[in-house]
């Protein structure tokens, strides 16, 4: 029996060489991998364990390169991260050869929270993906385009960090609101086992495919921590919803392009106000994978 080819793009970023790992667990798969020619040593441990490597890039004249990447692949996977140039114009280009080669599902760079949800101008960055999905139901031709949502990343550098509800060093949490919102969280190694079983199951997939590594509230994120780490938090509460809009208009008049200054709060403000939360999750789908909680996760890690 000749074995399935699963085509991935972005393989050296964080959660691009998880999918890889991941991708590469399963039996009876060829993983390939388009990686630039500069960066082949990023992907040594996925090709190590047997993935093929096309190497090339996106962007103009890659269609001969594409064409190389979907070649009997049935699959293709994005975990691209960038602008519109990437997420837009990029992504199309990828589903455009994916759709030509005879591919037969695609799964972009999404894994966030219900970005078809969020109202735009909300988040720009869901924006995007938002645009491309447009892009993709016009013309996707038989390509299954599925969209991978898993929230909010259950990790040290996004909950702890990026959003940083719990700064860990300071001992401290920070809410807007009354923190009764549930939220939905996922590890990146778990979005990226959902992801590898997308990729490979021989049944239709939904065009949103929502999964949860734990739904919880800001209360109950504090609950978890204290639980799992045996410390007690100091929480902080800094205002209402509306005061939440307020900074976050503030900070982005203030530094319009320092995105690290308003763009994480953006985010928690469509978890706090139930906006980004994922409806219908299909963890039960894969019954083989048992998603990592926030206690659990706070325990493994020590925080």
């Amino acid at each position: 029996m000749s074995k399935k080819i699963i085509a991935l793009v972005g393989a050296t970023g964080r959660l691009g060489t998880l999918i890889g790992n991941a991708v590469l667990d399963k039996p009876d798969v060829q993983l390939r991998l388009l990686v630039r020619s500069g960066s082949r040593d990023k992907a040594a441990e996925l090709e190590q364990r047997g993935a093929q490597v096309v190497e090339g890039e996106i962007g103009q004249s890659a269609d001969g390169v594409l064409a190389s990447l979907c070649e009997g692949a049935t699959t293709v996977i994005s975990s691209l991260q960038g602008g519109s140039e990437v997420i837009i114009e990029g992504q199309a280009q990828l589903l455009r050869a994916a759709r030509d080669a005879g591919v037969k599902r695609f799964i972009p760079s999404d894994y966030s929270l219900d970005l078809f949800k969020v109202k735009p101008g909300q988040i720009p960055t869901s924006d995007l993906r938002r645009q491309f999905a447009s892009v993709a139901d016009a013309e996707r031709g038989n390509v299954e385009v599925v969209h991978v949502l898993n929230g909010g990343f259950l990790d040290r550098g996004v909950l702890f960090g990026f959003v940083r509800i719990i700064d860990v060093e300071q001992q401290t949490a920070y809410v807007w609101g009354d923190g009764k919102q549930p939220m939905d969280w996922t590890t990146y190694a778990d979005t990226a086992r959902y992801t590898a079983e997308v990729a490979v199951d021989e049944r239709p997939v939904p065009r949103i495919f929502s999964i949860a590594g734990d739904v919880i509230s800001f209360e109950g994120i504090v609950s978890a921590y204290e639980s799992a780490s045996g410390r007690k938090l100091r929480v902080e509460r800094l205002g209402s919803m509306e005061d939440l809009d307020a900074r976050i208009a503030h900070l982005r008049q203030a530094e319009p392009a320092n995105f690290f200054a308003w763009l994480p709060l953006m985010y928690y403000r469509s978890m706090l106000n139930g906006e980004g939360k994922l409806d219908g999750l299909m963890n039960d789908r894969y019954p083989s994978i048992k998603p990592t909680t926030v206690r659990e996760y706070v325990e493994r890690e020590k925080l």
